[in-house]
């Protein structure tokens, strides 16, 4: 709270400098397209809500309105025969213009007359196919959205039916569902997991995304049941898009904070040129967390990411992009034997890992109503893992050592085609060329020689096929069906997985949702060339994960600025990895590099629950988003005893706040925070005769997931103070995750002195204070 204090009184003070300038104003232009066809929409009319500021487009689509005054407006845009609508919450400030790509909907019902104000549906997926748990969500939220910690991950923690690891981690855990069952995708590419530090902690998690959100554009966020061009997913999906460059006037932007250093530029090629290019490049010294965690690790990082664009008059748009990270961890072993309370104080490693993905997309409309995309792109994920320790004679041994190198280049390709008003299809493929080169090898209870696990080089195919379409029967009643087809090469193993979603809007305000979704994923390529004690892969004939998804949605605007959303769902598993006759289960899936034992795609699970949204959206300067999630996590492992997931928590309630304070005529504080209460991890009670005659612990898998960790109960602040200054803004951002220092619960230890077994507790507080100008 101390930092809190200094920080506000920081603000103060520069505020008495601040307040008197006078009022300012900035551009605000964008383009209007057809939503299926991204066909430029001549003539659509766009306002600024709450003014009378408007303009319209030309033959190409643009609108430009000039002259709007700094604060925050709903953008509204009518156009003649399509679905009136409201962009809401658009921040104008003195240091960037406002870009908006505006995608509308052609109208189902014909009409003369503009007379129909259009609705507030902030939450509306990008994707017109999703028909349930699906929203949206903007770079600005990832900041305001305390606890947001510019990461979208950490940002969609606050939505209904997520929970979350632990304090440092950004894992998210959908529903029950292990978090390694989520996509994450990068203009329409599927991506390696796409943190900082990945898999550290939790598959499928890491420390900081490597999205800058600098260049993020709006981007989709969902739950289950999703669309058929979604594939290799269990849980849920991140569809995330990178925004095109300014391309009429150069703009930058220096970030300076406790979490690192980001120098981002954008703009034109030259001037006149509808071209433009856009990158952020970021560098961490995380040593400056060091004294605050309480860590002898010493992580480092930095991460680069870009996008050139380059429209052409006939052949359409062509567009390069790329991110990409380099992360070092260290932390050394002690030689001192009156330190080696637990095994893991003799224990030193060093991390280093290198993931990527960049790709040369193509876009072109042919006709009136066709819209074709084609991507070629690569993606890498390169992993070193050396770990020793000191045995008793204080030699270093080693005992895991990790070198892995994994990627695929894909080709990805879809037509997206609107028949008419009521019927448009998306029907695409993407077929991957998987590569690797694995070496593996850990020495059995940490004394050596190590046993190779994996040792191979190759790659295999694995192709992907769909199709969605989307067939408004009415104006208000919406049939979105689908198909998803999968193939794996390396085991000529195959998955039909049909989709399908009702949506129903019987008043004005009110729909009911109905989606069915089969999903599937295959475990990681290094679970396939798993070798036994005999050398030969065990895993070779892995069939996928299956999940099946049913999702009823009712969605209600109680006002045009506050909605309410429930959503009964139910997730039944099958074909999940297990060991036979043992406990052990992929549903509960965390972390683990090594597998002693070979696997059968014979366990079984199901999720059920309900999720409940009531929201505010920000208007007249405050809102809330208060969410709560009831369910159940069951599985059945290789033994066939149902028991509940290490993901149960049963409950968990959040609530997130926020106010802006308009202070002069052109500066603005913004407050926000957050409320979690989430019921804890389940965990497995320690065998400890076991556990003292090896020295080390080992759970009692007989009594799995018996136990569950307290109810933790999180508090994160977000405070914000922007200056705008004539074609510059100064924003300081003081972010606080964990600001009650809530415990994490770390898995037990065994001390080798009292011969018994001690509880892990972490009190972790993340502060992140940051300074940023664009001009």
């Amino acid at each position: 709270m101390k930092y809190l204090m200094k920080a506000v009184i920081f603000m103060i003070c520069i505020s008495a400098f601040s307040i008197r300038a006078g009022a300012l104003t900035q551009l605000v232009r964008g383009q209007v397209m057809d939503q299926e066809t991204r066909t430029p929409l001549y003539g659509a009319n766009v306002m600024i809500a709450g003014t009378n500021l408007g303009g319209s487009t030309d033959e190409n689509g643009w609108f430009r309105i000039s002259g709007v005054p700094l604060g925050r407006y709903d953008i509204q845009v009518f156009y003649m025969g399509y679905e009136q609508m409201t962009i809401p919450e658009i921040p104008v400030h003195s240091g960037k213009e406002v870009v908006l790509n505006v995608e509308m909907r052609e109208s189902v019902i014909y009409t003369q007359a503009l007379t129909v104000m259009p609705s507030i549906d902030k939450e509306k997926p990008l994707n017109a196919m999703a028909t349930t748990s699906a929203r949206t969500f903007s770079v600005e939220e990832t900041r305001r959205y305390a606890g947001g910690l510019d990461d979208p991950a950490r940002m969609a923690s606050g939505f209904a039916g997520v929970t979350t690891g632990q304090v440092q981690d950004n894992a998210i855990i959908i529903r029950g569902n292990a978090p390694n069952g989520i996509l994450w995708r990068l203009e329409g590419i599927e991506i390696p997991n796409p943190n900082h530090f990945a898999d550290g902690n939790y598959d499928g998690g890491g420390l900081v995304t490597l999205f800058s959100s600098q260049l993020l554009d709006n981007s989709d966020f969902m739950t289950g049941a999703f669309p058929g061009e979604y594939g290799n997913a269990l849980s849920g999906v991140f569809d995330m898009n990178l925004r095109n460059g300014n391309n009429e006037q150069h703009e930058y932007a220096f970030q300076a904070g406790i979490l690192g250093i980001d120098v981002a530029a954008e703009g034109p090629f030259q001037k006149g040129s509808p071209g433009s290019y856009l990158f952020n490049y970021r560098y961490s010294t995380t040593a400056l967390l060091t004294p605050i965690l309480n860590t002898e690790q010493i992580p480092k990082y930095q991460d680069l990411s870009f996008k050139l664009n380059f429209p052409t008059r006939q052949a359409g748009t062509f567009s390069l992009w790329g991110i990409g990270g380099v992360d070092t961890n260290l932390e050394y072993a002690s030689d001192d034997p009156d330190d080696w309370t637990i095994d893991w104080e003799r224990i030193g490693y060093e991390w280093k890992a290198r993931v990527g993905a960049a790709g040369l997309t193509h876009k072109i409309t042919t006709g009136d109503n066709t819209y074709i995309s084609t991507t070629l792109a690569s993606t890498a994920n390169k992993v070193s893992f050396h770990q020793e320790r000191y045995d008793d004679r204080l030699e270093l041994q080693k005992v895991q050592w990790i070198d892995s190198e994994t990627g695929k280049h894909t080709l990805s390709a879809f037509v997206n085609h609107k028949f008419n008003a009521r019927y448009a299809n998306k029907t695409g493929v993407a077929v991957n060329y998987l590569f690797y080169d694995q070496n593996f090898r850990a020495a059995l209870d940490n004394v050596p020689p190590m046993r190779s696990y994996i040792r191979e080089s190759g790659g295999d195919l694995h192709t992907q096929t769909y199709s969605q379409s989307s067939l408004r029967i009415t104006q208000d009643l919406t049939l979105n069906p689908g198909l998803h087809f999968e193939f794996f090469h390396l085991n000529r193993h195959f998955s039909v997985e049909p989709r399908i979603g009702l949506q129903y809007a019987f008043k004005p305000g009110q729909s009911l949702s109905l989606a069915y979704g089969m999903h599937s994923q295959l475990p990681d390529i290094r679970v396939y060339l798993t070798r036994g004690e005999n050398g030969i892969p065990v895993n070779r004939d892995l069939d996928f994960m299956k999940a099946h998804h049913v999702v009823l949605a009712y969605d209600r605007s109680l006002t045009e600025n506050v909605r309410l959303k429930i959503e009964p769902y139910f997730q039944a598993l099958s074909d999940v990895p297990v060991v036979r006759d043992s406990s052990y289960s992929f549903a509960n899936f965390k972390s683990q590099w090594f597998f002693d034992h070979p696997l059968v795609n014979g366990g079984t699970g199901r999720n059920a629950g309900i999720d409940i949204t009531l929201e505010r959206f920000l208007n007249n300067n405050y809102y809330y988003l208060l969410t709560a999630s009831v369910f159940s996590s069951k599985y059945t492992g290789g033994d066939g005893v149902e028991r509940n997931t290490r993901y149960a928590r049963n409950l968990v309630l959040n609530a997130l706040f926020g106010r802006e304070f308009h202070i002069g005529r052109n500066n603005v504080l913004g407050l926000n925070g957050r409320f979690t209460a989430m019921g804890g991890e389940r965990r497995s009670p320690v065998h400890l005769p076991l556990t003292q005659a090896r020295q080390e612990i080992v759970y009692d898998e007989t009594r799995a997931f018996e136990m569950q960790n307290p109810t933790s109960y999180v508090l994160d602040l977000t405070l914000t103070w922007r200056i705008n200054r004539k074609s510059v803004s100064h924003v300081w951002a003081l972010q606080v995750k964990n600001a009650l220092g809530a415990r994490s619960i770390n898995e037990p230890s065994y001390n080798c002195l009292t011969n018994m077994v001690e509880k892990d507790y972490d009190t972790i507080v993340l502060p992140s204070l940051s300074y940023k100008v664009e001009f």
